[in-house]
């Protein structure tokens, strides 16, 4: 089934619904998820991915209030400090496997074969600027080319 985005191109598996803001992502970034959720062979549920300036102030407030450091660059970044678009989309996500969508796989298989996944994908360069972090509940995958210097970065990590 084809889903048509907003940006004028269509995704086989993944709907603009599924985006808190679809207008802020890249159409080469949702047809690699597309080819990812294609080689998985299950469902993937997207748990998170742009976000405005007010959501990262919100979600960094605390640091924010103490005048430490947040990351104001975060891959999942869809505007500037003036809340209007950066002039490259969201290449970012965060992603987990649906329970129970492979009739054989447990959950943590799923979530193995999600990972492969993606550094396969990374290995023939569809994510040449991959940032991969194993966090609590999800995994976050993003391709930056704005964050390029710090690119390829795997991480671990407690989710917010």
């Amino acid at each position: 089934m084809a889903h048509p985005w907003p940006q004028g191109f269509e995704s086989e598996f993944f709907s603009p619904d599924e985006f808190d803001h679809p207008d802020l992502m890249d159409p080469g970034y949702i047809k690699n998820l597309d080819m990812l959720r294609m080689r998985c062979g299950f469902a993937v549920r997207i748990n998170d991915d742009a976000r405005t300036r007010a959501e990262l102030e919100h979600l960094y407030r605390k640091e924010i209030a103490k005048g430490q450091k947040w990351p104001s660059d975060s891959a999942h970044a869809g505007e500037d400090e003036h809340g209007e678009p950066l002039p490259q989309a969201v290449r970012a996500s965060d992603i987990e496997p649906v329970p129970g969508s492979h009739p054989t796989l447990t959950y943590e298989e799923m979530e193995l074969e999600l990972l492969y996944q993606i550094l396969r994908m990374w290995k023939e360069g569809h994510w040449p600027k991959l940032g991969l972090g194993v966090e609590t509940g999800h995994l976050h995958v993003d391709d930056t080319p704005r964050l390029g210097a710090k690119r390829p970065a795997f991480w671990v990590a407690v989710s917010r």
